[in-house]
This record gives C-alpha cells, sequence and structure tokens, in this order.
C-alpha cells in the first residue's frame, strides 16, 4: 500500500480502530511460525481473543471504519497476557540457565529487567480488570 492511501484510510478509521489493527497486527507477528502462516496465527487470536476471523481480519487490513469498546478491550487484553506469558517464559529460562551455571552479570541484568517488565504488565493487567469509575454499572 501506498503512504497516501494508508495516510487517508487511516483519516477515515477512529483511533480506536487503529489501536486495535496495531495490536493484531503485532499479535499476528509474534504468533505465526513461518511465511505464509498469517491466516492460521490470525485464526488462533480470534480464537483467543472469542472473536471472529473476519472481524478480526477487517480490523488489521483496514476495511473497519469503527471499532466497538468490546472488541478493543478483547484484543488489548489478549495482547497483555501474550506479552505476560512471553514475559514469564523468559524469566523461566533465566532462571534454568542460572540453575545450570550459565549465570553472569549480563544474564542477571537481563533477568532484572524483564522482571521489571512483567511487573509493568501485571499493572497494566490489574488496570484493565479495575471498573471504570465513568461506566454505567447498571446498562
Amino acid at each position: 500500500m501506498c503512504k497516501e492511501f494508508v495516510q487517508k484510510v487511516q483519516s477515515v478509521m477512529s483511533s480506536a480502530t487503529v489501536e486495535t489493527g496495531d495490536y493484531i497486527r503485532r499479535l499476528v507477528k509474534i504468533e505465526r511460525q513461518c511465511w505464509g502462516d498469517e491466516a492460521e496465527a490470525l485464526r488462533n487470536i480470534a480464537r483467543g481473543c472469542k472473536l471472529s476471523f473476519w472481524t478480526l481480519n477487517n480490523i488489521k487490513i483496514g476495511r473497519a471504519k469503527s471499532v466497538n469498546a468490546d472488541v478493543r478491550d478483547r484484543v488489548r487484553n489478549f495482547y497483555v497476557n501474550n506479552l505476560r506469558q512471553h514475559a514469564a517464559r523468559l524469566i523461566h529460562e533465566a532462571e534454568m540457565a542460572a540453575k545450570t551455571g550459565q549465570a553472569n552479570d549480563a544474564l542477571a541484568g537481563i533477568e532484572n529487567e524483564i522482571r521489571a517488565l512483567a511487573a509493568r504488565l501485571e499493572a497494566a493487567a490489574g488496570q484493565e480488570a479495575a471498573p471504570n469509575p465513568h461506566q454505567n454499572p447498571n446498562p
């Protein structure tokens, strides 16, 4: 796509649609196993978000002009949970490397950074779980 087309499409789309599309594109990049595996990655993401494949695909390619808050929140929560799982996996690998005697100062520093990132992700997940004071509790 040319830059002018993307700018024109994004000017019509809401900021929630652009943000959700960015999350979906990042998730597809993380989930795909090899070149040409984007459709299967998008199916896995759709299954995790409990949304349809076509809904996510239309948001990803910019066909959707707006996204409701529920869809945006589902995709964002799935993205944050995905990052939390990756951080937990990296911490586990660092702990296993330390147990096998491969630990050094650089590895300890990286492990501390991953733990700090994991704490930030927990805070972000907790922030999403907190009720919105501006939202009507009785719809």
